[in-house]
């Protein structure tokens, strides 16, 4: 359930079980733009918070947004307020003596894997790449276990980045993409989470240019690859991956159609010119990206 006030603000609810039988909700904050404080007079929170449970707030947020949804969500059994610089929630009130206000929990599903969101520009190569990479690293490295998850509405599966005939490929395509959903990032979401508990590594393939509801699946990754033809859209999916999300950058790939392979830098992220992504013909991912994602594999 996501409530919103003219996309500017959304509030949605997730559950979230630990492996010892534990379970709160989160409340997440995505804000878009600039929010007023007379916002708060509109604001409704999700239908199915569940005061019964314990709370946490989980979202960068002016003081003013999170004091009145601590002063609303103050019936729960105890509430918490998430902060990234720690990786877990710090208790803030409390009506249960198990949770005592000042207590730091770190979060629940700590022991997942990495999960790599991997987006950019339409027509930049993303699928192809994709499928490079978890094709690459499962035959170079068998011994790990890296899964590559799909969330995307074309529904471009390996099976897409495979065939070569094209007509064919695009017209299976077209028959079997997916109709909007408001549940359609919710249900990638929580697959996400599930599989970060099972895995060493996760690559995300993220369809489609950024939109408010995206932030649901965002807020399961840890870092992000761009991979972008349009030059001018990088600086968007900076903002939306690791300002709104707040995940770490790992590599930006300026996709060209010639062969090429020139390296811009290699810290704070790699950066890197490369090419071509062609559908249907086998690509050889570079050795210093694949390095790069390798190192973010649990040992």
């Amino acid at each position: 359930m996501i409530t919103s006030i003219r996309h500017q603000l959304q509030l949605f609810v997730t559950q979230i079980h630990s492996p010892q039988g534990q379970s709160y909700q989160c409340l997440e904050i995505d804000i878009c733009g600039e929010l007023q404080p007379s916002a708060l007079s509109h604001l409704e929170l999700p239908k199915n918070l569940d005061f019964n449970q314990g709370i946490v707030l989980w979202g960068s947020a002016p003081t003013w947004l999170y004091s009145h949804l601590i002063k609303r969500c103050q019936s729960a059994p105890w509430l918490g307020c998430y902060d990234i610089t720690f990786g877990g929630f710090v208790v803030v009130a409390s009506r249960n003596s198990a949770r005592v206000p000042g207590a730091f929990y770190k979060r629940m599903n700590h022991d997942q894997c990495a999960a790599i969101l991997i987006g950019g520009s339409p027509n930049s190569g993303k699928s192809v790449l994709c499928h490079a990479l978890d094709y690459t690293l499962n035959h170079s490295v068998p011994d790990k276990q890296i899964h590559l998850h799909r969330a995307q509405w074309d529904g471009e599966g390996n099976w897409y980045a495979q065939m070569r005939n094209r007509p064919l490929a695009d017209e299976l395509n077209r028959r079997y993409r997916a109709e909007k959903s408001d549940r359609f990032f919710l249900f990638h979401g929580d697959a996400v989470s599930n599989i970060r508990q099972d895995m060493e590594l996760v690559l995300v393939d993220f369809g489609g240019m950024p939109k408010p509801e995206d932030i649901i699946l965002l807020h399961r990754c840890t870092h992000y690859i761009i991979i972008s033809s349009q030059p001018d859209d990088i600086p968007h999916w900076h903002n939306f991956c690791r300002k709104r999300g707040g995940l770490k950058p790992l590599a930006v790939i300026h996709s060209v159609l010639d062969e090429r392979l020139d390296v811009l830098q290699e810290k704070p992220y790699l950066e890197i010119i490369a090419g071509p992504w062609e559908r249907g013909k086998t690509f050889t991912v570079p050795d210093i990206l694949l390095e790069k994602v390798l190192a973010l594999s649990k040992t």
